[in-house]
């Protein structure tokens, strides 16, 4: 009983201070009806879609840090390399909701 106690109170801290990993968030409707299939529900662009795009890992937090909203929100709505322009589809609202999702993906580094 002693040895379950110990174990048990010497692995608490190690799961409570571990970083959440960025998939732990459950994804909005709006990143799974158009972001998922390139970025995945996780971020990191592990789909085939994402593959063969070569989508970006959107959970570096390096990178994120390197990066602004403003940034964000014009690829979200021009479109960059092989992502297609959202403009058409997306509200500036929407895009703004978008954003604060990508930046919530970012992982501890």
């Amino acid at each position: 009983m002693r040895i379950r106690l110990r174990v048990a109170l010497l692995t608490l801290p190690v799961i409570l201070l571990s970083p959440a990993p960025a998939f732990a968030a459950e994804r909005s409707e709006l990143w799974k009806s158009n972001c998922a299939k390139c970025h995945g529900e996780d971020g990191r662009s592990r789909t085939e879609e994402g593959k063969k795009k070569g989508a970006r890992d959107l959970t570096k937090a390096a990178w994120q840090k390197s990066v602004s909203d403003d940034r964000f929100a014009r690829s979200i709505t021009r479109g960059r390399d092989k992502m297609p322009s959202f403009s058409a589809v997306l509200s500036p609202e929407q895009v703004k909701e978008l954003v604060k999702e990508v930046r919530s993906l970012a992982a501890a580094e």
